[in-house]
């Protein structure tokens, strides 16, 4: 399972989260692999404060979407240890 199916499917593997439209799992995956390519997350396993530094600066994120998707992503990380 990649990323954006993660997101697809992370209302049946979390309880009591919301679904994820198709169109916003690639724009959230979209947002990670272009935070990689600004070396803002070089796959942590924890978000801490140089990262949000470093979003804050790159980007326009009022509504912290960059955070959100790298929550999920350590979501997804974690999810694929746990199979």
């Amino acid at each position: 399972m990649d990323f954006i199916e993660f997101l697809k499917n992370r209302h049946l593997i979390i309880k009591n989260v919301r679904e994820i439209k198709d169109t916003s799992a690639v724009q959230y995956n979209s947002r990670l692999v272009n935070m990689m390519k600004k070396k803002i997350y070089n796959r942590e396993n924890r978000l801490n404060d140089k990262m949000l530094e470093k979003i804050n600066l790159a980007y326009a994120n009022k509504a912290n979407k960059y955070e959100r998707t790298l929550k999920y992503y350590i979501e997804y990380k974690k999810h694929l240890t746990q199979q």
